[in-house]
C-alpha cells in the first residue's frame, strides 16, 4: 500500500474517533518519538514516518493551509493527517518528508547547484502563485490576519489590509518614520515610491521561504516546501523580499538562489532594504 494512500486512509479514520482518543495516540507516539529523535525545531519526529508539532503557538491554519496546497497544486509538501485543538493547545500531525533542510547543506553548493535549485523553485512555485485569490484582501489563511516577522516583531498578528496600498500605507507607519542621510533621501523616496506604484497581484505566499524550509536530497533534487503557518495572499514579490528578509539571507547563496527563481522584482528588493535599513522602529 502507498504510503500516501495510508496517509489519507488514516486521515479519514481519525476523524471517526473522538478527540480525546486521538489525543492519547499521539501523545504516545509523542513521547515515543522523543526517545528515538532529536526534536527538530518546534516538530518531533514519532513512529510512522510523521511528524507532530503541538502547543499553544501553533494554529488550526497551519494544517488547513497545508492541506489546501497538498490537495490543489502539485507542490511537494506534507499530508495533514490530523489537525485539533484541545484546550490551549493545538496539535498537527503531518507525513515526514524525505530529504534535508538545504541550510544544512550550504558548505556544498556550487554555482551550478545554485542554478539548478532556482530553476526547481521557479518551476515549483509557478502553480502556487498561479492560484486566484479569494479577494482584494492583502490578508492571512481564510481572511485572517497576517503572521509575519517582518510586518509585526514576534510575529504578532496584522491585518487584514483591505487592498496593496493600505497594505504599504502599514509597511511605512509601522516604520515610524524613515531616517535617511541628506544625500540619500531623494533616491530612497523615489524607490520606494516606484516600487510601492506599480501594480501587484496576490499571490498565494508561503511567506518563510528560506533554506530552513526547503528539503533536498543528495542529489539536490527539492523533495519538500514544510512550515507554511505564516502563509497568507500577499503582493507578487513578498516571496522574494521576505524570503530574503533575515539578516543573513539578505546576501550570499539564498539571496542569489531565490532572486533568481522569483526575477523582475529588484525594485521592491531595494525599497525593502532602504525601509528596513532606516526605519526608526520595528514594531
Amino acid at each position: 500500500m502507498p504510503l500516501t494512500f495510508f496517509y489519507r486512509l488514516l486521515s479519514v479514520v481519525l476523524l471517526l474517533l473522538p478527540i480525546r482518543l486521538r489525543l492519547k495516540i499521539w501523545m504516545h507516539l509523542f513521547e515515543d518519538g522523543t526517545r528515538r529523535w532529536k526534536p527538530e525545531g518546534c516538530s518531533q519526529r514519532i513512529p510512522g514516518g510523521m511528524y507532530i508539532k503541538w502547543g499553544k503557538l501553533i494554529r488550526l491554519a497551519e494544517g488547513q493551509i497545508t492541506h489546501f496546497v497538498e490537495t490543489h497544486t502539485p507542490l511537494p509538501v506534507p499530508i495533514v493527517i490530523d489537525n485539533f485543538t484541545v484546550g490551549e493547545n493545538t496539535y498537527l500531525v503531518t507525513s515526514r518528508l524525505p530529504g534535508k533542510p538545504l541550510s544544512m547543506l550550504y558548505p556544498e553548493l556550487t554555482p551550478e547547484q545554485e542554478c539548478r535549485l532556482s530553476e526547481q523553485l521557479s518551476r515549483i512555485l509557478a502553480p502556487l502563485r498561479a492560484l486566484s485569490a479569494p479577494s482584494g484582501l492583502v490578508c492571512g489563511w481564510n481572511g485572517a490576519s497576517i503572521y509575519c516577522e517582518r510586518l509585526s516583531m514576534g510575529s504578532r498578528p496584522a491585518g487584514p489590509f483591505l487592498s496593496v496600498d493600505a497594505f504599504h500605507q502599514t509597511l511605512m507607519v509601522r516604520t515610524g518614520g524613515l531616517e535617511i542621510p541628506d544625500d540619500e533621501a531623494e533616491t530612497v523616496w523615489e524607490t520606494i515610491t516606484k516600487a510601492h506604484s506599480r501594480p501587484h497581484r496576490l499571490c498565494l505566499t508561503h511567506n518563510d521561504l528560506g533554506p530552513h524550509n526547503v528539503l533536498v536530497d543528495d542529489d539536490w533534487k527539492i523533495t519538500g516546501i514544510v512550515d507554511w503557518e505564516a502563509a497568507g495572499w500577499l503582493p507578487e514579490y513578498w516571496e522574494l523580499t521576505k524570503g530574503t528578509f533575515l539578516p543573513f539571507y539578505r546576501k550570499g547563496r539564498w539571496h542569489r538562489i531565490l532572486s533568481a527563481a522569483l526575477p523582475g522584482y529588484a525594485l521592491e528588493q531595494e525599497a525593502e532594504k532602504y525601509i528596513v535599513k532606516y526605519r526608526k522602529i520595528y514594531t
